[in-house]
């Protein structure tokens, strides 16, 4: 696998004559895509499948499709040990990571208070798997798990004290530690435990006989295959050394490593195994790779929109799905993982070149026509790098840089179509050439060439002309060139259907199907044929079966080769944009080039998928790299080309056969605040309060090699009763769910259908509100009851009240009417048994009867409006105060007056109020017309405070007032206190002989 990959590596740096280069793809990764710095300086990935990058600006963690910062301070280094522990360095602070909980533990070592310049001080492993730290031209220092600490004191080796270390390296099969410090180079022995210089050669290592190991080496590396790389500085130049630990000699070869680009000074950060056989060395202007013997320069000129540019490489990993990343100042750069890919980028310094057409012959060497540099050939094994042009043809003039099309005859002879009208026979074997310009073509290029089940070539023109050749035949004898027909427009393309049609597409117009049996059109698809204007520009046309075609343009349709029925259904999962070709590979999988680049169409499934240059395919970043040609080899490899650009790949490579992972969650955020992933990883449920119940999940299946290929389904149980689908892990958001208890599950989908082996679950509780609680409802059955209570107490209540009122009116109406009745009754007894004579008697009679009939009819009118609801302002009370006084008052010639003050009349009186005030009113005035003999009064009514006060006041001849009015004879102010007190206020009484007399009466509204 390997060796296909750095074979392609190899020529990554290599111009071919023609003045293009092949190129291993890379992909970048930038600020733009959520990195904190451009300036990445550690890459590592866990267990999980996250990749942990160490930034200028912070760490982060990477999950294929989110960056998530982690800690906000430069980080340097990052790596597990033996012990599963996270190591990672920021600048002079060293330490180990909480990977679940995002908790750094610093780790002291010893001299710390004396590094001033970070770069000076590295964390490290050993061969054995040790974590020890490098403090460069000072010392080493391995780590005490008792201590926690790093310290000297518990090295492996003992060296002497005075001695400044540059770089220790484990070699596991001689049993030593090579320590390179400012002496020179030397080794502590495990076996006899000591250490040896070349002053101290007891064990004759031959190394340190050499005299290049006197020379300033300050790196020494040990790599897989246990083969020793020196780094020797020497002055501004930097060089490896290569000894071979098993023939002890230096060797001459170095495999490349010293080949700096353009003699430029490089430093070596690091040299690292990233697997059994691939070695990776890599700094300062500094980049390679080696497979097999050699190591290969990965640094691509800037111009390269697929390839890696830096000024440094700070690390490299190798992950689990086998692809390369490298951490650089210039963002993160990864690998394609397609291993046999061949791509070619024709330069664009020289003339543009768009790949125009594309054949292969009968030795299955590519044929490559260009609109702008002629014809090349790309040799049958696909992987040589130098690709030529076919000068017999390019040289003929400028016209045989206009190459339209190609195809190849029965006969052994390559056909290419220029412009004006310029028709080319190459042959294969003699690699002659001749040249035909025939002048029926009227100078109009051949923008079509296609070869027919007998052997005829079909020719199309610019000019809509349609001619066939054939081959055997003398051009221009014999009438080797029969025109077929004329069609109006520009022959686009020509396809051989079902080995009888041709499928030729006219621009303008739409598609002609041609019989090459009677040379006759049988059927034309147009405008008005399928009602869309995509017909008159169709790019081109496929057969997928017997009785299908599908057709390309604007939109994708597929066409019944039967009955002609065009069925535009499938541009629903067509990708965006114009769509240039189309090939079918041996899977039945559709592959589609357009100006959205290349694509993978799986109508069984209806799904699409798009590929770019991180699956090895293209990127297009402008209209410089449109694939817009493309051709199916007899390998099952298919080229897609377009401008400026080629890419050969087998298909069956993208066939996703590998089963989805399970999807991790990644966070969960609570009303936009993160929980800690320890929460997730320990909590058999996740709950969440009912005012907080805004929540996103965020998930992905941690394969970067299917990043983009898969389809995510979910759904919350317990809400949803179908999965959603969507096409890139996106957060799912929820807001304002209702309480109760939730399972969110998602899983993730390859083309093919194959779901990840578990569905990936999290459980939520989300509590219900306080008024959905048990504690609430037993406290809104105390408070209906509590209700019910109140209720049959106010009707009870009232019920007493009513009785109240009951019995108060059968007491005034026994007290008032009772003893009138009586005395009516005993009258008119009285009456009726004086003699018929006596008439001055029985008028008296008469006349007491009258006057008691009267003051019942009164007092029955007084207990009528005192009960009606209608009279319960203040406003009403005053009116009768009004009418009765002036009822009064009036026939005894008695003058008063009303002072009511502006808010009294709109006070509300309870019943039982405002007739105890009416009859206290209604007590006053009669004692004003009995004992009084005034001729004024002046009754005033205000409010004060809360307080209704009524002020009666006459000038009449007063009387001397007790200090306690229950001791006066008469019942007229006792019964007036009595009414006062009923209605909770108070009287006064106040009056003096000759001053007359004030009574008032104050009573709290409510």
């Amino acid at each position: 696998m390997f060796l296909r990959l750095f074979t392609l590596l190899a020529v990554l740096v290599s111009f071919c004559r023609s003045g293009y280069s092949q190129h291993y793809i890379f992909n970048r990764l930038s600020m733009s895509d959520g990195l904190l710095s451009n300036n990445v300086r550690a890459v590592w990935q866990d267990k999980t499948g996250y990749l942990w990058l160490g930034t200028e600006n912070g760490l982060q963690r990477y999950d294929g499709n989110r960056f998530r910062t982690i800690i906000n301070e430069r980080t340097e280094q990052i790596f597990s040990d033996l012990a599963n522990r996270v190591w990672i360095r920021m600048g002079k602070r060293v330490g180990i990571l909480n990977t679940t909980t995002f908790v750094f533990t610093p780790v002291a070592y010893e001299n710390s208070e004396a590094i001033h310049n970070s770069s000076t001080i590295w964390l490290r492993k050993d061969a054995s798997g040790n974590v020890c730290l490098q403090l460069t031209g000072k010392n080493y220092q391995y780590f005490d798990e008792e201590t926690s600490s790093f310290s000297t004191r518990h090295n492996p080796f003992k060296i002497p004290g005075h001695l400044k270390i540059l770089d220790v390296a484990e070699d596991l099969a001689k049993g030593r530690y090579w320590i390179v410090s400012s002496k020179g180079l030397g080794y502590w022995d495990k076996a006899t435990k000591n250490y040896y210089t070349a002053s101290n050669k007891v064990q004759n290592e031959p190394l340190l006989a050499e005299k290049k190991t006197l020379q300033r080496i300050s790196d020494f590396f040990i790599d897989n295959k246990n083969v020793y790389w020196l780094l020797e500085n020497n002055n501004s130049i930097s060089r490896f050394l290569f000894y071979n630990s098993l023939t002890n000699i230096f060797e001459p070869d170095t495999a490349f490593l010293n080949h700096a680009e353009n003699n430029s000074y490089f430093e070596i950060y690091g040299l690292k195994n990233i697997n059994d056989s691939t070695t990776a060395v890599y700094g300062l202007n500094y980049f390679r790779i080696r497979s097999g013997l050699n190591f290969y320069n990965l640094k691509s000129h800037i111009s390269n929109p697929y390839g890696i540019q830096f000024n440094s490489v700070s690390d490299v990993l190798q992950d689990e799905e086998g692809i390369i990343w490298a951490a650089t100042d210039n963002g993160l750069y990864y690998t394609s993982n397609i291993l046999k890919n061949l791509h070619i980028v024709f330069s664009q310094e020289q003339n543009r070149s768009v790949v125009s057409g594309l054949a292969q012959d009968h030795n299955d060497n590519l044929w490559i026509a260009t609109w702008g540099r002629g014809i090349f050939l790309l040799n049958n094994n696909y992987s040589d790098p130098d690709t030529r042009p076919v000068n017999e043809i390019n040289d003929l003039g400028d016209f045989a840089k206009m190459a339209w099309t190609l195809c190849e005859d029965n006969q052994g002879n390559m056909w290419i179509g220029f412009h004006e009208g310029k028709l080319l026979s190459y042959n294969l074997q003699s690699k002659k050439t001749v040249l035909y310009q025939p002048p029926v073509f009227k100078n109009n290029a051949v923008r079509q060439i296609t070869r027919d089940s007998r052997g005829l070539l079909w020719i199309g023109l610019n000019d809509g002309n349609i001619f066939t050749l054939n081959p055997s035949a003398q051009l221009p004898k014999d009438r080797a060139l029969t025109q077929i027909c004329a069609l109006s427009g520009a022959i686009s393309r020509m396809v051989l259907i079902n080995n009888r049609y041709i499928w030729v597409a006219v621009n303008g117009k739409g598609i002609d199907i041609i019989d090459t049996d009677s040379k006759k059109i049988i059927h034309s698809i147009d405008v008005q044929k399928t009602g869309g204007g995509f017909i008159t520009r169709v790019k081109d046309i496929l057969r997928a079966n017997d009785s299908l075609c599908i057709i390309a343009g604007e939109k994708l349709a597929t066409v019944n080769s039967k009955t002609f029925e065009v069925n535009i259904d499938v541009n629903n999962i067509s990708p965006p944009g114009t769509i240039y070709t189309l090939q079918k590979d041996a899977d039945n999988y559709y592959w589609l080039g357009g100006s959205n680049g290349i694509c993978k169409l799986n109508l069984d499934t209806r799904t699409l998928t798009k590929y770019s240059q991180q699956d090895g395919l293209l990127t297009i970043h402008n209209n410089s790299y449109i694939p817009e040609r493309s051709i199916m080899l007899r390998s099952g490899r298919m080229v897609f080309g377009g401008n400026q650009h080629l890419v050969v790949f087998d298909p069956a490579d993208y066939n996703t056969s590998v089963q989805p992972p399970d999807v991790t969650i990644t966070g969960f955020q609570l009303n936009n605040r993160y929980l800690p992933p320890d929460s997730l990883d320990k909590l058999k449920e996740i709950s969440i309060l009912y005012e907080h119940r805004a929540f996103a999940v965020e998930f992905a299946a941690l394969a970067f090699r299917q990043r983009g290929k898969l389809v995510y389904e979910y759904k919350l149980e317990g809400l949803d009763k179908a999965w959603s689908t969507q096409s890139t892990p996106a957060p799912v958001k929820y807001n304002v769910l209702p309480h109760g208890r939730y399972r969110f599950l998602v899983r993730a989908k390859n083309e093919a259908g194959q779901y990840s082996q578990h569905i990936t679950s999290l459980h939520l509780f989300i509590a219900p509100p306080f008024w959905k609680t048990t504690w609430f409802y037993m406290l809104l059955v105390t408070v209906f009851a509590s209700l019910l209570f109140y209720l049959h107490r106010l009707r009870l209540q009232k019920l007493l009240h009513v009785e109240r009122v009951r019995s108060r009116l059968a007491r005034d109406l026994h007290d008032d009417m009772g003893s009138t009745l009586s005395t009516i009754n005993i009258l008119s007894n009285m009456a009726l048994q004086q003699k018929p004579l006596d008439e001055t008697r029985n008028r008296e009679y008469m006349s007491t009867i009258n006057t008691s009939t009267s003051q019942m009819m009164e007092a029955m009118d007084d207990i009528v409006w005192s009960i009606n609801p209608a009279n319960d302002s203040i406003a009403k009370i005053i009116a009768r105060m009004k009418e009765t006084a002036g009822a009064v008052l009036e026939p005894r010639q008695i003058e008063y007056r009303f002072d009511v003050n502006s808010s009294v009349p709109e006070l509300r009186l309870s019943m039982e109020a405002r007739r105890e005030i009416f009859l206290v009113f209604k007590e006053a005035l009669n004692n004003i017309i009995k004992y009084a003999d005034c001729t004024g009064v002046v009754f005033t009514l205000t409010k004060k405070g809360s307080d209704f006060i009524l002020v009666i006041e006459d000038n009449g001849k007063g009387f001397r007032t007790p200090a306690d009015i229950s001791v006066v004879r008469g019942n007229g102010l006792k019964n007036m206190q009595k009414r006062a007190t009923n209605i909770k206020g108070q009287l006064f009484v106040k009056s003096e002989p000759g001053k007359g007399t004030t009574i008032q009466l104050s009573m709290p509204i409510a």
